[in-house]
């Protein structure tokens, strides 16, 4: 297993006591032995951490940036996705169309043979037209 990251560890006072975030607890001075003069601990000045410095010393400027990046990130995605979900209903539409009309043509051309057919043909001559076949006897040279 390999180490990430280092963190520094909590410094330890001659009394045992931890410094947590850079901030040493409070020293109590001695008090004078007659009693007659109160003395009071003064609180040392908290020193900052390096956690601390470094999270002053980050611009605010950069956290709005990374945020925006973020949320523009997420615009764009959702954008996308719907553009794409809107291109693919299209395309499904456009498909459709494309089936229909083949299915369309297949009976149109269905119905031009079946119009088409010769034995039609000769029987529509032959009962509405009043035409007959022709025979080497009915042709007729005229000079």
């Amino acid at each position: 297993m390999t180490t990430i990251a280092f963190a520094p560890r909590a410094i330890t006072d001659v009394s045992g006591e931890r410094e947590l975030l850079g901030v040493k607890p409070p020293v109590e001075k001695p008090r004078s032995i007659s009693g007659s003069v109160a003395v009071t601990a003064t609180l040392p000045k908290p020193v900052p951490g390096e956690i601390e410095k470094a999270v002053r010393r980050m611009p605010v400027l950069y956290v709005i940036a990374f945020f925006g990046v973020v949320v523009l990130s997420a615009v764009m995605i959702i954008w996308n996705t719907l553009q794409v979900n809107k291109l693919t209903a299209e395309r499904n539409a456009l498909d459709q169309t494309i089936t229909q009309n083949q299915q369309h043509l297949i009976r149109l051309r269905a119905e031009e043979m079946e119009l088409s057919a010769p034995d039609r043909i000769r029987a529509i001559a032959e009962n509405k037209l009043g035409m007959v076949e022709s025979s080497g006897q009915d042709i007729v040279v005229l000079k």
